[in-house]
């Protein structure tokens, strides 16, 4: 796509003041001047002024100056004298230099802004002189960047009107001699006529057709390197005032607001139509509403029943625990008896082998008696084994005794371990009818609250806090990793802040805006990344403390280990 220059003369009538205050966004006592075509006011900081002199002492200051140099002046014998200027005549000649908005944009895009702004300038100051160049100025916040070069119209030379008087006074020369009548004699002037030295005002002079033709082709020559072209040459379209602009705006949209108005009255039917159908959905939204609020109070009874079955719950949980404490410790005082039981069992199986034995020497020893053939070592034999067999008996009994003790405290330990158990079982279903019903009337909630139980959350206000949409800010504290049943490092505890996100089937409680189960993954990862850098870390301290120190004189390679590689 092509992207054209634009190279606009414009004089200007009146004091330069008046449009050095759009140009510099001041005004004369120095206040802020805000035109009615900024687009972008918070750009109007990057207005820049490139010619030094007119950035310290102002534009309006530069035009004087400029002007000083014509209105004093010497002439070929070196006498200083003063040429007036005109009241109305133009001082000065804006020249807007810029391109279209599409090529702006891509120069900016290129970052060549400044560079473009630098290379017009320099085209301006090679064309009408440097010293005529009293101001550039780029303005930023209008809709398309462009510069404002103020040029001062001072020519040197003869002006058009005296070349214009000399070739009328040849031509009449030139008629009367060949008439041969006398050359008619000059009119008396007093004004000193202009030399080719002499500094002159004229716009006319610079602001010729021709002039305007070639300066907007060689400019457009200049400006290739920006990837910019000259514009149609002899182009129909004209550069129209802004005044007539903004006319021929106002009739199209005044048309336009002809046409919408036609449109609306046609519109009118719909509207009322449409105003029908509001109507309507306002009825059903009061429905709606009314519906809403009796869901409200519901889900409010819903609420305090499920705070109700909590409190049972909480107190059903301490029973449970003591009902589990007394079964543990009835369980324990079973085994102890068992234990007991088999010891006495063993030790009845050994007194029935003492008296079987006791009983085969007492045979052995009436048979002897009964032989006469029973020696006195065989009756002390005889004696001791009956004391002993007194002594096993007695001891038999006191067992006995003791095992009857024992057997009854774990027959009483027993009963009292089945009624435990009962009254365990029976605790046991009322709180899982609890726990169902909950489940089944509030799963959501039911769900909830068994996440929250999972990471040590049993505190009935936290959960009610936390279901009620609040969020639990909690100090550094050691959690326990529910699916690992493992306790976070002291070290890697953060603040934390437990909350309910999501809605519905989709809710869950977020450990600092995590799921619990993805919290306790990021966690470990972190624990387990830093032993992997501590491991690293000692491997790396063994190996330096295993190599040995350069004595500067040649080792002999290391063996190779038949141990354990380090």
């Amino acid at each position: 796509m092509s992207h054209y220059t634009v190279c606009h003369y414009e004089k200007c009538y009146g004091p330069p003041v008046s449009y050095s205050t759009h140009i510099e966004r001041k005004k004369a006592d120095g206040t802020e001047h805000v035109p009615y075509n900024i687009k972008r006011r918070d750009l109007t900081r990057h207005n820049k002024e490139f010619i030094k002199e007119a950035r310290e002492i102002g534009r309006s200051a530069a035009i004087e100056k400029r002007l000083d140099a014509v209105r004093h002046q010497k002439d070929a014998d070196g006498n200083e004298y003063e040429r007036k200027i005109r009241k109305g005549q133009i001082c000065c000649i804006e020249i807007r230099l810029s391109a279209s908005v599409e090529g702006m944009a891509e120069i900016i895009e290129q970052g060549r802004l400044m560079e473009w702004c630098r290379e017009s300038i320099k085209w301006a100051q090679k064309e009408h002189g440097k010293e005529n160049i009293v101001s550039a100025v780029l303005h930023m916040d209008e809709e398309t960047p462009h510069l404002h070069v103020s040029l001062v119209p001072v020519v040197s030379g003869e002006s058009k009107k005296q070349r214009t008087t000399k070739k009328r006074a040849a031509k009449d020369k030139e008629k009367a001699e060949k008439n041969g009548e006398e050359v008619p004699k000059k009119k008396r002037r007093y004004k000193k006529k202009a030399t080719e030295e002499t500094l002159r005002l004229c716009a006319d002079d610079v602001m010729t057709q021709w002039d305007l033709k070639r300066r907007h082709t060689e400019y457009a020559i200049a400006m290739a390197s920006f990837g910019l072209e000259r514009g149609e040459e002899g182009s129909p379209a004209k550069h129209k005032d802004l005044a007539q602009y903004y006319k021929e705006q106002y009739e199209l949209q005044r048309g336009r607001l002809d046409e919408l108005l036609k449109e609306l009255a046609g519109q009118e039917d719909l509207v009322k139509e449409k105003n029908r159908e509001i109507l309507k959905k306002d009825s059903q939204i009061r429905e709606q509403e009314k519906e809403l609020n009796e869901t409200r109070s519901e889900l409010t009874e819903k609420k305090n029943e499920i705070t109700r079955q909590q409190q049972q719950l909480d107190k059903l949980l301490p029973l449970i625990v003591k009902a589990q404490d007394r079964l543990d410790t009835y369980t324990e005082a079973g085994e102890y008896a068992e234990g007991r039981i088999e010891s006495a069992d063993r030790l009845l199986q050994a007194v029935d082998s003492r008296e079987k034995e006791v009983a085969k020497v007492e045979k052995e020893a009436l048979e002897r008696i009964n032989n006469a053939s029973i020696s006195f070592l065989a009756k002390k034999e005889v004696e001791r084994l009956a004391k002993e067999n007194a002594e096993l008996k007695l001891l038999v009994s006191g067992n006995a005794t003791a095992l009857e003790r024992e057997a009854a405290a774990t027959r009483h330990e027993k009963a009292g371990r089945v009624k435990a158990e009962q009254e365990l079982q029976q605790l046991k279903e009322t709180v899982s009818g609890s726990q169902t019903a909950l489940e089944r009337r509030h799963p959501d909630e039911a769900r909830l609250l068994r996440e929250l139980v999972s990471i040590e959350i049993t505190n009935p206000e936290w959960q009610d806090c936390i279901l009620d949409g609040g969020v639990l800010r909690l100090k550094p504290y050691a959690f326990t990793d529910p699916a690992t049943r493992k306790r976070i490092p002291d070290e890697y505890c953060q603040a934390t802040e437990i909350k309910v996100e999501g809605e519905g089937k989709d809710s869950f409680i977020s450990i600092c805006g995590k799921r619990i189960s993805d919290f306790f993954r990021d966690i470990w990862a972190k624990v387990k990344a830093a032993l992997g850098i501590k491991q690293r870390q000692e491997e790396e301290k063994r190996k330096q403390q295993t190599q040995k120190p350069d004595t500067g004189q040649t080792q002999e390679p290391p063996r190779k280990s038949r141990g354990r590689r380090m």
